[in-house]
């Protein structure tokens, strides 16, 4: 049997014709928008539509968005999500299945409901407030301690954003010349990659937690679809837990982004978390002037205080010692008083006591008893008071009153 041969062309148009017979009806299809591949000098764009079950692509294909309906799909996006179509994005698209000959197989997309996409970020956010809440990991930073002076600050952002170079300009330029200190640490903010970007510096940030005293996440402003990635469960989560307070200033948008609501603080922009900062430095140096003021006023008044009472001691003790010595002098004198009498009665006594004993002694006296009729008698010049010192042959040599004589001892009677 001879083998019937069909040409590439010949089968690719075959395809084409079944798929336009069969599958010409426009249907709604939800994917996600990986990469946009908007050509701006067409206005066509051909966006990688995939799905992803658990992180892993399970079915893509390419779309076409002609530049009438991309211009008109675009608007919308703007007017209900305040950007346009981008990268990233969860849609619902209404398309109809189209295959040629060469480009095979795509989704011709005329119209993407922006309204389904903006709920995919509300289901989104709810999730992960739900699993933070869960966990009880929601307020965890909001508890962290922000020192008073928080002046060390590691910035997440890119070195060419607007909203760091604002941060920068305002923290640089203050008017009361307050000094701070902070180092960037550059991350993604936008689109998928973001979520890993910043959660890897928060954890490279954390390695220095005594050294920073907080965390700035700074971008500019973004609708809705630009701030998705910051209501994804890993980031916040990332910021919950982060053991060093957390500032954000990640947009202008209406809705607070999970990140934001976990952080220890967030702020509209960039800029109102540099004014913040100087602030804290500000209220500080207040109430340092304050407390300045009110020590100086309290010292004077204590002062003045205390020259009045020394005034007043002064004058007392003047009043005081006038009077004391006066007293003191009428003690002296009353006491010289009696000290003088007190003294000529004592040597009137004394000397009536000498007078007395000059009596005694003078009738004592050895030339007065001899007068009496007594003698003394000496050997050897000794006085004899005993008769056993005598013996027998001894001269002895008796006194009187009048004289002496001289005599041997015969006889001794005891």
């Amino acid at each position: 049997m001879e083998k019937k041969i069909y040409t590439l062309l010949g089968l690719t148009k075959a395809i084409e014709g079944i798929i336009s017979k069969y599958a010409a009806k426009q249907i709604w299809v939800k994917a996600e928008i990986v990469k946009l591949n908007y050509f701006s000098h067409s206005g066509h764009c051909y966006p990688d539509l995939v799905e992803k079950r658990d992180g892993k692509i399970v079915a893509e294909i390419r779309g076409n968005i002609w530049n009438g309906h991309f211009n008109k799909i675009n608007k919308k996006f703007q007017s209900v999500l305040n950007e346009g179509l981008s990268d990233n994005m969860t849609v619902i698209c209404l398309a109809s299945i189209k295959y040629h000959p060469i480009y095979g197989l795509s989704l011709n997309i005329v119209d993407i409901d922006p309204n389904y996409t903006l709920g995919e970020l509300a289901r989104e956010k709810a999730e992960t407030l739900k699993k933070l809440e869960q966990e009880k990991i929601i307020d965890l930073n909001k508890k962290k301690q922000l020192p008073l002076l928080p002046k060390s600050i590691a910035v997440i952002s890119v070195e060419t954003s607007k909203g760091f170079m604002d941060f920068v300009n305002v923290i640089e330029n203050n008017s009361q010349g307050y000094k701070f200190h902070y180092k960037l640490f550059p991350a993604i903010l936008q689109g998928a990659k973001s979520v890993s970007t910043i959660t890897k510096q928060l954890k490279q940030i954390e390695a220095f937690a005594d050294i920073f005293d907080a965390i700035a996440i700074i971008r500019g402003g973004g609708g809705e679809i630009g701030l998705s990635s910051y209501d994804n469960y890993q980031l916040a989560k990332a910021v919950a837990t982060c053991p060093i307070p957390v500032l954000t200033g990640i947009g202008h948008a209406t809705n607070q982004t999970v990140t934001e609501m976990v952080s220890y603080e967030s702020f509209i922009t960039p800029t109102k978390i540099a004014e913040f900062l100087i602030q804290k430095f500000h209220d500080f140096a207040s109430i340092t002037d304050n407390n300045s003021r009110t020590v100086t006023e309290l010292s004077n008044e204590i002062l003045q205080k205390q020259k009045s009472g020394l005034r007043e001691t002064a004058r007392f003790f003047k009043t005081l010692s006038g009077q004391f010595i006066q007293n003191e002098k009428n003690k002296w004198g009353e006491i010289e008083k009696y000290l003088d009498l007190y003294a000529r009665q004592r040597i009137g006594n004394e000397k009536a006591a000498l007078l007395n004993l000059e009596s005694k002694t003078k009738i004592l006296s050895p030339e007065n008893i001899l007068k009496r009729g007594y003698s003394i008698t000496r050997l050897n010049g000794k006085t004899v008071n005993k008769a056993d010192i005598l013996k027998p042959g001894d001269k002895i040599e008796s006194y009187f009153a009048d004289g002496k004589a001289s005599s041997i001892v015969e006889e001794i009677n005891q």
